[in-house]
């Protein structure tokens, strides 16, 4: 989970990701939270193809390698932490306050640590306080996938 949380903190200030950022709510009203953290979960859930890492290899791809594919109106193939990472650093663009929540659909352990199979972000809405699930994985499936859920963790990015 380090890995996620580094990718997200260290891509919010790089120049694609705040730009990209910028072009994604430059439409919206100002101080509009909400509406902001929508935006990027919906450019996310369709500028992007879920697709999953390599059998034998844990790929995180850079948000800010990511951004500037985007930019050049390519369509790039992620996974869950690679779309976690990217939605984290720009929710981190804009000012926003985000997570990452790691969730278990089956009580699965491996030498005493539980195994967690999905992850996601969230973000922390300033005004409600109320954190906003943002998985593109699970898309219009948000309800029924996670209530699935079993296990979950929360991981703060700052």
């Amino acid at each position: 989970m380090a890995v996620i949380r580094r990718a997200a903190l260290t891509s919010q200030n790089d120049y694609a990701v705040r730009s990209l950022a910028e072009d994604i709510v430059g439409g919206l009203p100002s101080k509009d939270f909400l509406s902001e953290y929508l935006a990027i979960y919906y450019y996310v859930l369709s500028r992007t193809r879920y697709s999953r890492d390599p059998r034998t290899v844990e790929l995180v791809r850079s948000p800010s390698l990511v951004a500037k594919e985007l930019a050049a109106g390519k369509i790039p193939s992620l996974d869950c932490d690679d779309m976690a990472a990217l939605i984290c650093a720009l929710i981190l663009a804009v000012g926003g306050q985000c997570r990452i929540v790691t969730v278990a659909f089956r009580d699965m352990f491996y030498r005493g640590q539980r195994q967690y199979s999905h992850v996601f972000a969230q973000a922390r809405e300033p005004r409600s306080g109320r954190w906003i699930t943002l998985d593109p994985v699970a898309g219009g499936r948000t309800d029924e996938m996670h209530g699935r859920v079993v296990a979950e963790r929360f991981w703060p990015v700052a």
